[in-house]
């Protein structure tokens, strides 16, 4: 029997109860680090015809007959001991239901995929689920994953949360926990190193560079903060908003603009070049974000695994993306009406398409969400 199931697997590449290691586009399987480029850049996977592979066929199948009985209980026992040791599993030979969770891959999918895979791994060790990173260019996308079901997992930011919520009823799952084990971010504003600003009120006629409009703590809460400063838009010499945090701070560093509003993870990561100017009042950490028709027993069973990170053990994960390394806390959507209240204050005193697509009058934790 062995040799006619390598001929099946042959015949037919695509198999829909087991995952594919290699990736091919944005939003499928990602298994070894080559496949989260070929997955990032949307490489094409290369079907030879069956015929094409006839020899290679006649070997597996006469090799099979043999060599098959040592080799897969050597198999089955080495990934036994690399999943009690927290080693990634052979997504080839797993037959588990896999979980995809999304992430923006940035301007290097390598990094992305070091930062989060041992979090996968993790997951996959603690539930009975065969956790897949599914690599994204934007946020957007990442929402996409979630409401297409590419994806049953995202991390997203606060905006963008809002907006899914409304959109398709899209629910906060946990919340990461920062260096100080609280599960608050800041935005904050920064200044290279021997910068004159001192306060908010210095940047009158000075330039700002801000992220991009769906962003939470690089756009939305600094135009808060300005407001509550008594600094408007029209005091600037000039504002220009930029793809992400990181954009922002290169953008102040390279002194093409006086200050730059960022995530606070992204000002402590430059903290030997930039200085900080004002940081906001702490608000909830953005969520990992799920579908509300996701079964009870996966999400719950998901969120345990998730909780049982202990934040006292983050030095023994070090490799790990600075926002998952620390653990979670429980989320609830009520955590997010402070942001709630922000963009409805802004409503009355920005310019059209400030701060975000959000629906004001549907933004409130009452608002009727969009069911799948």
């Amino acid at each position: 029997m062995g040799s006619f199931f390598y001929l099946f697997l042959f015949l037919h590449p695509e198999r829909p109860t087991t995952a594919t290691t290699v990736p091919v586009v944005p939003g499928e399987t990602v298994g070894p680090e080559v496949g989260a480029w070929r997955s990032f850049f949307g490489a094409q996977k290369l079907h030879s015809r069956w015929y094409e592979r006839c020899s290679t066929l006649a070997i597996i199948a006469i090799l099979s007959l043999g060599c098959r009985g040592a080799a897969e209980e050597a198999r089955t026992e080495r990934a036994d001991r690399g999943l009690s040791s927290g080693e990634s599993r052979d997504p080839s030979t797993d037959s588990r239901v896999v979980i995809g969770f999304g992430v923006i891959a940035g301007n290097d999918p390598g990094v992305a995929y070091k930062g989060y895979q041992p979090l996968m791994d993790h997951l996959t060790a603690h539930t009975p689920f065969l956790f897949q990173l599914r690599l994204a260019r934007t946020s957007d996308d990442l929402l996409r994953y979630v409401e297409e079901r590419m994806a049953e997992i995202v991390p997203v930011g606060i905006v963008s949360y809002l907006e899914a919520h409304i959109q398709f009823g899209a629910v906060p799952l946990v919340k990461p926990l920062n260096r100080e084990g609280e599960p608050v971010s800041r935005s904050v504003f920064v200044v290279r190193r021997g910068s004159p600003l001192r306060n908010l009120l210095d940047l009158k006629g000075r330039s700002l560079a801000l992220g991009s409009f769906h962003l939470t703590l690089s756009n939305l809460i600094p135009r808060h903060e300005l407001l509550r400063a008594g600094v408007s838009l029209e005091d600037l010499e000039s504002l220009e908003h930029f793809d992400d945090d990181e954009a922002v701070a290169a953008a102040v560093l390279e002194g093409r603009f006086d200050a730059g509003a960022v995530e606070d993870v992204v000002a402590y990561h430059h903290g030997e070049k930039l200085e900080r100017l004002y940081a906001s009042d702490p608000l909830p950490s953005a969520p990992l974000v799920i579908r509300d028709d996701l079964p009870t027993r996966v999400s719950q069973t998901v969120r345990d695994a998730l909780l049982s990170l202990d934040f006292h053990q983050a030095e023994e994960r070090q490799h790990w993306d600075e926002r998952v390394r620390y653990g979670f806390a429980p989320a609830a959507d009520s955590d997010y009406d402070p942001v709630r209240e922000i963009v409805t204050r802004l409503s009355g005193s920005c310019a059209v398409g400030c701060h975000s697509s959000v629906e004001l009058e549907a933004v409130s934790s009452s608002g009727h969400s969009r069911s799948n």
